[in-house]
Formats: structure tokens, C-alpha cells, sequence
């Protein structure tokens, strides 16, 4: 009896031990399915309503958390409205959907959740959530993670402020400037629905989501060419230029130059073939360098002579696209005026201007903001487009010359091109020398910046 009870106790013990295993194996191969599931996925019908569910699953305890939180209160606030519900208003039940995009880009999640509600009225209620999650860092992180500086989210919010406009212009709406402003004013919280793309970073604008999400949310992508200036380095993606032929300047050393008196020779709404040739071919008895602004609906016509200027180690500035005064222009059409300059600038030398010379003159500081650009004016007016008087404009320049000058004229003028080239001819013997915008700013050891419109140089 004693020899029995004791196999009988091992038997227990063996079979426990054998419920133990098997739990331990299923429960196993229930954490490996979780482990490989990529996302939930809750289906659910009431006799009011519907639900439809998706939204992913990270396998990282804080992004998981924050998702579940954010899907639970979205789902708990319709079910809240659900259960006030005494007969359905439509024949249609009542609606609730989530659905989601993922994009990993290097070691950071980008997680758009898009929730969709309806208890009756005319059409869905929409709630964008984007998280942006560092795998490393275990963090969660905003646009700021992405820009250089606090002027980078500014200007942001000025390419965005362009790019919306332009998406209305080109599909024929019609938004208010001050509400676009407001969604792109350089606030971190305007900026939380972004994902990354192969060609640039992709925002969504909820402008007017309050009324009619359908023509209210907008989404633009912002191209790295315009955005790497503003990226930390690591984040910077080299833009499509396969087709743009870089051109390599020539440069000369300035050290010969210092302590001697300097002016600068500039020339507006060019360029000409013919007459900006011709001065090219003139400076360089003068060893002088100019500098060029340019308007920017004369590129495509005389772009050869553009890339020779630039080649040969003149500054290339912008004079605007179309020559219009800023002052009489909403903020998008300065916009575009300056851009849409240094965009045909860049894509025919291969490099974007800085230097911007607002026509007549004309500027304010909201311009200055908006152009992000070096504003470069005058002290030495030849009128050289009134007078259109060789002798005349040489006259003007060598009367009024002085060290650190800005001398204006412009080269569509065969009369401004001899009557520059006949004052340089004097001023050399007068010890000047002949230098670009840049050239002069570098001798004179001033650093530009975006506040001040210069005039001359001290």
C-alpha cells in the first residue's frame, strides 16, 4: 500500500508538472502572436451605432500607451454621445472610424491617426493626432527636433504661409490670408502634422476642419531644396539638381585690395545678350567686378549671359521677377515675385541668389521679413535710364564717387555700359577699385544682415 500511494504521489507530481509545461508553451506562443502583430484591429456594432478600428501597435510601451490613451478617449467620447441617443436622427447609423498612417524614417516613428465621427448633421467630424517618436531615445519630439534655430521655424512658417496660397491659387480657392497666416504663424503647434517624403516634408493645415474638414485640410510638401537651409545637417537631404548645371565662380584674392578706396558698380533690369555682354567684355580692362539684379522674367531669353556674368565672378542678385512695387502687393505676390526669382536664378546658375534690390527702392520691414534677403539699395542715382547719356552718367558717378559707394545703373542701356566703363577708366587713376556687393561687405568687415537696407558701406 505504501509502495502504491507513493507512485500514485509521484503521478500527481508529473502530471502537474506536465499542466505547467503546457501553460507555459501556450502562453508562450501567445506572447510570440502579440509580439508579431503589427496592429489592433476592434470591430463593433450597437443598434445604434458602428465602430471600425485600426491603429498600430509599436511593441514600445510609451508609444503604445499614448496610442491606446488617445484611441480609447476618442472612442469613450462618441459611445458618450451614443448613450444619450433615444432614436436615430437619419436613417444611417450613427459612425465611428480610426484609422492610421506609419512612416519610420531612420529611428523615428511618424504616427498619423485620423479619427472619423458622426451623430448626425450633414457630414463626419474629423481629429487629426500625429506622435512623432525617437526609438533610441525613448522620447517623444516635435519640428523642433528637425531645425536649426528659432529663425528656422519662422521662415517655415513663411514657406508654408507660400505654399498654401499657392495650392489655392492652383486649384482655385479662394482662402483668406489672415486665417492661413494664423494656421502658419511660427508656433510649434502648427507645425504637428508632418510626415517625411522622399522629396520633402509633407504638412497638413486644418484651416477651416471647424466647418467642412473636406475643402478645409490641406496638405503641401515643402521640397528639401528649400528646406535643407533650415534642417540640422543630419536631417538635410540633397535635393534633386541632376538637371541644374552648377556653375563654379571665379574668385580673386582680396587681399590685395584692402585699405583701398572701393566702390561698387551695380546694374538693374538686366540681363541683355547684347549690352550685358558688352560689359562684361569692358570691366575686365578694369579688373573690376559688379554685381548684377536682375529680373527675373529676362533669365530664360538671355540665359547665357547670366551664366558668363557669373562665371567670371560677378554677384548675381534679384531685382523680382516682374518689377513691381512691393509696397502695392499682398504678402503672397511679394512672395512669389522673390521667389519665383531666385528659384529661375538657381535653376540657371545653380545656385540661389542672396542679395535682393527691391524695385524703386521700395521696401518696409515686413518685406524684409518675408524675402529672407540681403536688401541692397544705392547712394550714387545716375538716372542713367532718363538721360540715356554716356558722358552724362560717367559724369554723375566720378562727381559723387567715395569710398564704400553703391553706384546704380542699369546694363540694358548701351549709353549706361560705355558711361560705367568710361568713369571706371577715370576713377582707376583715382586709386579706385572696382568690387561686387560682396567684395565690399568682406573688405569692410560687416557681416550682412536681414534688418538693414545698405545704402553704402562705411
Amino acid at each position: 500500500m505504501k509502495t502504491h500511494r507513493r507512485l500514485n504521489k509521484a503521478g500527481k507530481i508529473a502530471l502537474l508538472s506536465l499542466i505547467i509545461f503546457i501553460f507555459f508553451i501556450i502562453l508562450s506562443i501567445k506572447l510570440i502572436s502579440y509580439k508579431g502583430k503589427k496592429e489592433i484591429h476592434i470591430l463593433k456594432s450597437g443598434k445604434y451605432y458602428q465602430l471600425k478600428i485600426n491603429y498600430p501597435l509599436l511593441h514600445d510601451k510609451k508609444i503604445d500607451k499614448k496610442i491606446k490613451e488617445y484611441v480609447d478617449e476618442k472612442k469613450q467620447e462618441f459611445l458618450d454621445i451614443v448613450d444619450q441617443i433615444e432614436h436615430l436622427e437619419t436613417d444611417n447609423k450613427y459612425d465611428f472610424i480610426i484609422q492610421y498612417q506609419l512612416n519610420k524614417e531612420d529611428d523615428i516613428y511618424h504616427i498619423h491617426l485620423e479619427t472619423y465621427s458622426y451623430t448626425g448633421g450633414e457630414h463626419y467630424q474629423k481629429d487629426d493626432k500625429t506622435f512623432h517618436y525617437d526609438i533610441k531615445r525613448k522620447e517623444f519630439i516635435t519640428i523642433e527636433e528637425y531645425l536649426n534655430d528659432e529663425s528656422s521655424l519662422e521662415k517655415l512658417s513663411l514657406l508654408s504661409y507660400y505654399y498654401i496660397m499657392e495650392y489655392g491659387e492652383e486649384n482655385g480657392k479662394e482662402f483668406n490670408e489672415e486665417i492661413v497666416k494664423e494656421y502658419t504663424s511660427s508656433k510649434n503647434e502648427n507645425f504637428i502634422h508632418f510626415n517625411i517624403q522622399e522629396d520633402g516634408f509633407e504638412f497638413l493645415f486644418a484651416l477651416y476642419q471647424e466647418t467642412d474638414w473636406i475643402d478645409g485640410e490641406i496638405k503641401i510638401i515643402i521640397p528639401y531644396k528649400e528646406l535643407n537651409e533650415l534642417l540640422k545637417p543630419k536631417y538635410q537631404k540633397q535635393a534633386n539638381k541632376k538637371d541644374i548645371e552648377v556653375i563654379v565662380p571665379e574668385t580673386r584674392d582680396l587681399e590685395q585690395y584692402k585699405g583701398k578706396k572701393l566702390i561698387a558698380f551695380t546694374f538693374d533690369d538686366g540681363p541683355s545678350t547684347e549690352t550685358t555682354n558688352l560689359l562684361l567684355d569692358g570691366v575686365k580692362e578694369f579688373d573690376a567686378k559688379v554685381t548684377f539684379f536682375v529680373i527675373g522674367n529676362r533669365i530664360n531669353q538671355h540665359s547665357e549671359v547670366l551664366k558668363r556674368a557669373y562665371k567670371e565672378g560677378h554677384v548675381i542678385g534679384s531685382h523680382t521677377y516682374n518689377h513691381r512695387n512691393l509696397l502695392l502687393l499682398n504678402d503672397y505676390t511679394r512672395l512669389q515675385e522673390i521667389k519665383n526669382t531666385n528659384d529661375i536664378i538657381e535653376n540657371t546658375i545653380g545656385v540661389k541668389p542672396i542679395l535682393l534690390r527691391p524695385p524703386y527702392g521700395n521696401i518696409n520691414d515686413d518685406i524684409k521679413k518675408l524675402s529672407n534677403m540681403h536688401i541692397i539699395e544705392w547712394d550714387i542715382d545716375t538716372l542713367d535710364w532718363k538721360y540715356k547719356d554716356k558722358d552724362k552718367i560717367a559724369n554723375e558717378i566720378i562727381t559723387n564717387a567715395h569710398d564704400g559707394a553703391i553706384v546704380l545703373l542699369h546694363d540694358i542701356y548701351k549709353s549706361s555700359v560705355e558711361g560705367a566703363l568710361q568713369a571706371m577708366a577715370q576713377l582707376k587713376e583715382e586709386g579706385y577699385v572696382f568690387v561686387t556687393i560682396l567684395e565690399m561687405a568682406e573688405l569692410k568687415g560687416i557681416t550682412l544682415d536681414y534688418e538693414t537696407s545698405y545704402f553704402y558701406f562705411k
